[in-house]
């Protein structure tokens, strides 16, 4: 069993599986131990022969291994194929055959998702160190911490780093890499690179203070990142983990594989978001911004935008705008369903459609035209573009709630 649980445990440092559905699936075969021990008890020495033409032990009717087998198959899914699998469901059905995994596993299963290693098997060594950080202004702050979270604070007097970094093992060898381990910062004429060292087994928890505001540039293959009051732009790409980026000032871009992602109190001259698994969330952001996932729900939320381009592949669209629209604002989503609310005052041409599913316009349009799955028209003179479409999924658009 101890085997199986690694598997899992790699599963869910793969990003094909989250903390909560892995926890969910090995607590479900607690105690099943006790049942196998009864049949083993119960069985008779001799095994039945196997049908003609079958190998011998898998005869018709003899219980197989579903959780090898169950295990095999979410191996071979992607992080977004599985994330359409009832785990519950499967986890109930598995209690009949499976082992038990106790107490502190779901901390542990966190933990390996952050890259920390599973402590109980393997164990660790841990060193904190902390240096002072200077970013003059104009160069950029580049920041790559392949295994680990990452919190960077802007508004302070002094600029600071603190690493908590984290050695997978135990032995010397695990406890000489810790006394060894240092963080590594170069500076050159146009930026400060935070890294780490190339040293097998590590993951670090990063935590930045700055003084000034320069942008920010993060890569990380595993971790949450958070970035704070900056007053800057900011670059993300990341693996897995979830990304929140408050209080910024500049460009936004953020590319990931697997988590959610949220950007909210900031003004921006242009937000890009890919993200190929998880929710969006866009909250109080004025300026223009272009969000895509394939997998998730999107949230914009009491934002002012002067455009805005969302699509989505399966999941939810909730879009709250509280500035007239007069730009171009365009959705298109696969499978989903989409509620837009906008103010009074729109100066825009406005196009619903959908292929399956239902249009329902609450504003009055000037030369509307109405047909199955389709509404057209325009407010005001049609300066700007309102162009919603699905492929399955309902339309509403309704007048934002005063107040």
């Amino acid at each position: 069993m101890r085997d199986e649980v690694k598997r899992i445990l790699n599963l869910v440092q793969e990003g094909k599986l989250s903390a909560d559905d892995a926890y969910d699936l090995i607590e479900a075969f607690e105690g099943s131990g006790e049942e196998e021990a009864g049949k083993t008890a119960t069985a008779t020495e001799t095994p039945p022969p196997a049908p003609e033409g079958e190998p011998p032990g898998e005869a018709a009717g003899s219980p197989k291994d579903p959780f090898k087998g169950l295990i095999d198959a979410i191996e071979k899914l992607t992080k977004s194929a599985a994330s359409g699998v009832d785990w519950k469901e499967v986890a109930s059905k598995a209690r009949e055959s499976a082992a038990a995994a106790r107490d502190t596993i779901k901390e542990q299963i966190e933990s390996v998702r952050k890259g920390g290693g599973f402590s109980f098997l393997c164990g660790f060594e841990s060193k904190e160190v902390s240096l002072p950080l200077s970013v003059d202004n104009g160069k950029l702050l580049r920041i790559e911490n392949p295994c680990g979270d990452i919190t960077i604070t802007g508004g302070h007097d002094a600029g600071n780093v603190t690493a908590h970094a984290r050695f997978r093992g135990t032995g010397e060898d695990t406890k000489a890499k810790a006394e060894a381990y240092t963080l590594v910062i170069e500076e050159n004429d146009s930026s400060v690179l935070i890294k780490q060292p190339d040293v097998t087994g590590l993951s670090v928890d990063l935590e930045i203070q700055l003084a000034g505001t320069p942008s920010i540039e993060i890569r990380s293959e595993s971790g949450d990142v958070q970035v704070s009051d900056t007053r800057s732009g900011c670059r993300v790409a990341t693996k897995s983990g979830d990304v929140r980026l408050k209080g910024l000032n500049g460009q936004i871009e953020i590319s990931a594989q697997s988590g959610d992602l949220t950007v909210e109190d900031s003004t921006a001259s242009s937000v890009q978001m890919d993200n190929k698994s998880g929710d969006i969330v866009l909250r109080r952001l004025t300026g223009s911004a272009n969000v895509r996932t394939t997998s998730g729900d999107i949230a914009i939320r009491d934002c002012e935008m002067k455009t805005l381009a969302v699509d989505g592949v399966s999941g939810d669209v909730d879009v709250d705008l509280r500035t007239p629209i007069s730009g171009a604002v365009s959705i298109r989503t696969v499978s989903g369903n989409t509620l837009l609310a906008v103010p009074d005052g729109c100066d825009t041409r406005v196009a619903l459609k959908t292929l399956r599913g239902s249009v329902t316009c609450s504003i009055p349009l000037e030369d509307e035209v109405k047909a199955e799955g389709q509404v057209t028209g325009r407010i005001g003179d049609g300066k700007g573009t309102l162009d919603v479409s699905a492929v399955t999924g309902d339309i509403v658009v309704e007048m934002h709630a005063s107040g």
